[in-house]
This record gives structure tokens, C-alpha cells and sequence, in this order.
């Protein structure tokens, strides 16, 4: 025909918005044809990467939003997943963001992309693992942040993706933090609640588990667009089933009524007839066990049996487990014990394939009991075994399921205290980043201020470390002298007690003998007192002394400091034990005690070690 035609490819024209997407016809002369290639092989990857950023462009413009209406304005792409299910679609979104996340760094936009990953992994049956830790790297960056409902959204979408032992744990952290923000400000809240609700029923804290299911039913008419009828009805089902562990029989009856009266007007209009067939026979069932309970088994038992009918109908062993548990405890007290056996071992069967050992347990007694009563002792000790095997299991789980929650808050406690790590070093970093831009914005202004400020600063603090280093000086040359004043008097006395020797070799028989003893009055020892004193000045003196000393003996006595500290003054062993009042010998006693002490070799005399002692500390 004379005419080329040029299309654009129809994937890429997929993804071009309306207006871009165009087909062209014309005559093209050779050299023309050639330019045109050239120019198309340019363009082609412009108008790519301009369909990719005009199809993120609703997702930056809405998650950039930091205000209270954030967490609907992210609900509306959050629930296209579920709606379109376009899984396409989304693996392009995601790494569309993600390319624009590299060129445009935004923790906001990082996190939000990290839970819509999540959550369309889970709503397209993809692998979660991956998003496990992306999930506490987003919690990191809404910390970061500051953004509390931010960080309540991640944690309720963790509680959900993390290990089960995770679960109670961030739901509650969830709801602590929707709770301050306000609940209108957050979608699927009662699922929260919900989920705490089942958690703490199945470790058995049925009060609890009431407290938190009563709440989530008082949100059935707030966020209407995520109210979900199922699990409105598992969450009556869980109040019934804890006001039973309870004993409180006509809350039972209530709520299983309430069952029995929604299902015909639930506003889900996908519920099948299975669904229908076992939860009316629930609700019918658990209202028998109510009448069992106040004793009109003539009405209680069609209303369970109509139980262990839907049960068998969809082949749900655990509700087979609950129902032919009451038949049998019904036939039990009737005294019909064939009966009661029968539906006992039915019981057992149906709730070990259930895997409950509550409900084993149960059946496991029962049949005991009766075995028991009918003389059959063999078969009774055997049922007994079993039955206690089952109460291990079921302490077992429920212990798992308290150490697990207890592992959890160790984890999360440690993830917290990475957050603040986290916050602390941003503090830090923000802290040096505002006082260097500061600097610089008043860096002319006060720079000769802050010089001369400086300079004063400097000399008054030289000042001071001189005048400091002055006193210390002159106060540790008052203690040398005061030492050295010690050391002469010490000598003085000695010289003054050698020359008492001396007169007394030489005194004449006639002088009078009291002249001696008047002369030794004069004298006074180096007692505790004085001791002190001394100690005191010494260790102005020679502060390192006695604390390196005492390093070298462990439990050092005062007479070994004492002796110690006069060997450093250089006292001869004589006027050692003159000051000390005792003999020379009690001296070279003492010394050799020190030595030992000091654990000196053979050839090291103790005074040498002594006068070294700072020299070698």
C-alpha cells in the first residue's frame, strides 16, 4: 500500500495515561524513516518511565499526607488489593515506588510502601517472610518520625504477618496507640479487639477475653465498610463460650441467641449453606448445654443432637467433640451409662483428630469415671493415664503460649529499646546538624565575641589551674616540712634519750636519783594520737604512699604503716624504736614481718623496697 504504520507496543500503551497513549499514519521518505527510528528509540523509554511515575502519583500525593486522615487516606490503595486483585498491578506499583524511592529518599513514603508489599503478599497468597523484618525496618522509620498512628497501623499489620506469639502483643500495643489518636481515625479497629479477644480465650483468661470482646462488638456500627459478619459471629461465639467456662449460664444463652438471630439478616450475602448448617447447630447446641445445665434434658438433647448432626454433616471434628461431650455427660446423669460410653468414645476419637485436648480430656475422664463405677478397673487405670496425659498437653500448650507471650515482650522490649537508640542517635545528629547551621548563619556576627570569650575564659581557667597548682605545691611543702619537723623531733628525742644513757653511765652515786625520771617525763612516745596527725600531714606530703602500699599489702595493719612510713623517712632502725617506745629488736621483728609480707626476694632489704616504692608504682 505504500504506507508504514506505527503503533505503540499495546503493554506499554496499557500503562500510559489517557492522552499519551497514540498511533500515528504517514509517508516517510528513506532518510525520514531512519531520523524517526532514532527519535522513537529515545522516546519509547521517556513516555515508560512517564506512565510509571503518573501511575504512583496518587500513592505519593496521599502518603505524604502526616495528619490524622493519613491512615483512610492509605486504607483506599490498601483495599483496591482486595478488590481489584490485579496482582499486575501491583508488583508494578511496587516497583515503581520503589525505583522512585531510590532517586527520592522519604522514610513517610518508604514505610507506607513496605506495608502496602505486606499486605498485598498476603492477599495474594505470596510468601511473608521477607516482610517480617521490612515490617520492624518500617517501624524504625515511623518512629523516626514521631508518627504514633503511623506506627499503630505497622504494629497491627505485624500482629497479623509475625509469629503467633507476636500476636496478643502488638494488637495491644496497636490499640494503646489508636486509643490516644482516636478510633475514627483508624479502619478494621474492632478486628483488633477481636483478635485479643480470641488470644486471650484460648490461654484462658475468659474475663479478659469478655472485657476486650464486649468492646469489639460496641464498634459494629463505626467503620461500616470493614465490618466483617463473620467474625462478628465467631466473637459472639467467644463471649458464649468464656461466659460458659464462667458458669454464667444465661449470658451463654444470650449470646448464642444472638448467634441463632443474625445468621438469617447477616449483611454478608456470600455465606454458604455449610456455614448456615454448623453455626445454627452451634448455637442451638451450646443453648442445650444451658438447659442440660438447670436439668430439663428432655429439651437440652435434640438441640444437641441437631449439634453433632451439623458437625458430622461438614465434617467438623471439633464441634463433633463438643456435642457428643454433652450427650454423653447428659446420658451420664440420666443413668443410661451404654449411652454415655458411646458418645464418650465418639468424644475422645473426634477430639483428638481435632487436636483439643480440653475436649480429649474431658472424654477421657468421663470414660475413667464410669469404668470405675462399673468395676472395670483395668480399663479405668488405662482411661485415667490418658486423661492425664491430655490435662500435660493442654498445661503444656497453655505454658507454651504464657512463655511465648513472655518472648515476645522480651523482643519487642528490645525492639524499643533500638527505637530509642535509633531516636537518640537522630537527636544527636540532628543536634550537631542545627548547631553547625546555626554557626554558620551567626558565624560573622559573634565570631571576635566568641574569640575574646574564649581568650578570657582561657586565661581565667590558666589562672585558676595555676593558682590551684600553687596552693597544691605550697600545701604539700607545709606537709614536707611539717614532716621534716616530725623527723627532727623524732631524732631530737632520740639524741635526747642517747644522752640520757650516756648520764646515767656517768652520773655520780650522789646526785639525786629523781633527776632521771623528771628528765624521761619530758618525753613523750609516738602515740595514736600523734599517729594520726602525722598520717594526716604525711599524706599531703606523699599522697601516693599509703594507697600504693596497701595495694602491695592486702589488710595492712596501722603498726605496719606505721613502721612502714618511718623506714621512708629514712629513720634508722634505733630511732624507729625509740619513737615507736618499743625495742630494736621488736623493730627488726617487724621488718622482716613486712618483708615477708611484701614477699621481697632474699637480696632486697625491705628499707630498700620502701624508698623505691613510688619510684616503682
Amino acid at each position: 500500500m505504500g504506507v508504514d504504520q506505527v503503533e505503540l507496543n499495546p503493554i506499554l500503551k496499557s500503562h500510559i495515561p489517557r492522552g499519551l497513549a497514540f498511533s500515528f499514519t504517514f509517508v516517510p521518505s528513506p532518510p525520514m524513516k531512519l531520523a524517526l527510528s532514532f527519535v522513537l528509540y529515545l522516546l519509547l523509554p521517556c513516555l515508560f518511565v512517564s506512565a510509571q511515575d503518573a501511575l504512583i502519583q496518587p500513592f505519593l500525593r496521599e502518603w505524604k499526607i502526616a495528619d490524622t486522615s493519613q491512615s483512610h487516606r492509605a486504607q483506599v490503595f490498601y483495599d483496591a488489593l482486595k478488590n481489584d486483585r490485579d496482582t499486575a498491578q501491583y508488583r508494578l506499583v511496587i516497583t515503581s515506588l520503589n525505583v522512585w524511592l531510590e532517586d527520592h529518599p522519604d522514610k513517610r513514603l518508604e514505610a507506607r510502601t513496605i506495608i502496602y508489599a505486606a499486605l498485598g503478599a498476603r492477599e495474594y497468597g505470596y510468601s511473608i517472610t521477607q516482610y517480617i523484618p521490612l515490617l520492624q525496618k518500617a517501624m524504625t522509620l515511623a518512629h523516626d518520625l514521631e508518627d504514633d498512628q503511623l506506627m499503630a497501623e505497622i504494629y497491627s499489620l505485624y500482629a497479623n504477618l509475625a509469629s503467633e506469639e507476636n500476636y496478643p502483643l502488638y494488637n495491644l500495643k496497636a490499640i494503646e496507640l489508636q486509643r490516644k489518636i482516636g478510633f475514627e481515625h483508624f479502619s478494621y479497629v474492632h478486628h483488633r479487639f477481636f483478635d485479643i479477644s480470641r488470644a486471650l480465650y484460648l490461654t484462658q483468661d475468659y474475663r479478659q477475653s469478655i472485657n476486650f470482646g464486649l468492646t469489639c462488638l460496641s464498634l459494629s456500627n463505626q467503620d461500616l465498610q470493614h465490618w466483617d459478619d463473620f467474625m462478628y459471629i465467631f466473637q459472639l461465639d467467644i463471649l458464649g463460650a468464656c461466659y460458659k467456662q464462667l458458669g454464667l449460664y444465661d449470658s451463654v444463652s444470650y449470646y448464642y441467641d444472638q448467634i441463632e438471630k443474625f445468621l438469617p439478616v447477616s449483611r454478608t450475602t456470600h455465606i454458604d449453606k455449610d456455614f448456615l448448617t454448623i453455626w445454627r447447630g452451634i448455637a442451638r447446641g451450646n443453648r442445650g448445654q444451658v438447659l442440660a445445665h438447670q436439668g430439663n434434658y428432655e429439651a437440652a438433647i435434640p438441640l444437641i443432637e441437631e449439634h453433632l448432626n451439623s458437625s458430622l454433616a461438614v465434617h467438623d471434628a471439633l464441634n463433633q467433640a463438643l456435642s457428643t461431650n454433652a450427650l454423653a455427660a447428659i446420658y451420664r446423669q440420666q443413668g443410661n451409662n451404654s449411652r454415655a460410653l458411646n458418645y464418650w468414645r465418639q468424644a475422645l476419637q473426634a477430639a483428638i483428630q481435632a487436636n483439643s485436648p480440653d475436649n480429649a480430656l474431658q472424654a477421657a475422664k468421663g470414660i475413667a469415671d464410669l469404668m470405675r463405677q462399673t468395676g472395670n478397673k483395668d480399663s479405668a487405670i488405662i482411661y485415667y493415664e490418658r486423661y492425664h496425659e491430655h490435662k500435660d498437653t493442654l498445661a503444656a500448650r497453655l505454658g507454651r503460649n504464657r512463655l511465648s507471650a513472655m518472648h515476645a515482650r522480651i523482643v519487642f522490649d528490645d525492639l524499643q529499646n533500638t527505637l530509642l537508640k535509633s531516636q537518640a542517635a537522630l537527636d544527636a545528629t540532628r543536634f550537631t546538624r542545627n548547631v553547625i547551621l546555626a554557626g554558620i548563619i551567626v558565624a560573622a556576627l559573634i565570631a571576635l565575641l566568641l574569640y575574646n570569650r574564649f581568650r578570657l575564659k582561657s586565661q581565667v581557667a590558666l589562672q585558676a589551674s595555676q593558682r590551684k597548682k600553687e596552693l597544691a605545691e605550697q600545701e604539700a611543702q607545709r606537709a614536707r616540712e611539717q614532716i621534716a619537723s616530725y623527723t627532727s623531733h623524732i631524732i631530737e628525742k632520740n639524741n635526747f634519750i642517747e644522752s640520757l644513757q650516756q648520764q646515767l653511765l656517768t652520773k655520780e652515786q650522789s646526785e639525786p636519783e629523781e633527776e632521771v625520771p623528771a628528765h624521761l617525763l619530758q618525753y613523750t612516745l609516738f602515740t595514736d594520737n600523734e599517729w594520726e596527725k602525722f598520717k594526716v600531714e604525711f599524706a599531703k606530703a606523699y599522697p601516693d604512699f599509703l594507697s600504693t602500699l596497701r595495694t602491695r599489702v592486702e589488710q595492712i595493719t596501722p603498726a605496719e604503716e606505721r613502721l612502714a612510713t618511718l623506714i621512708y623517712l629514712q629513720l634508722s632502725t634505733y630511732q624507729i624504736a625509740n619513737t615507736l617506745g618499743i625495742s630494736k629488736d621488736s623493730v627488726l621483728r617487724a621488718k622482716r614481718r613486712l618483708k615477708k609480707r611484701l614477699d621481697l626476694p632474699e637480696q632486697v632489704t625491705v628499707e630498700e623496697y620502701i624508698y623505691n616504692l613510688l619510684a616503682t608504682n
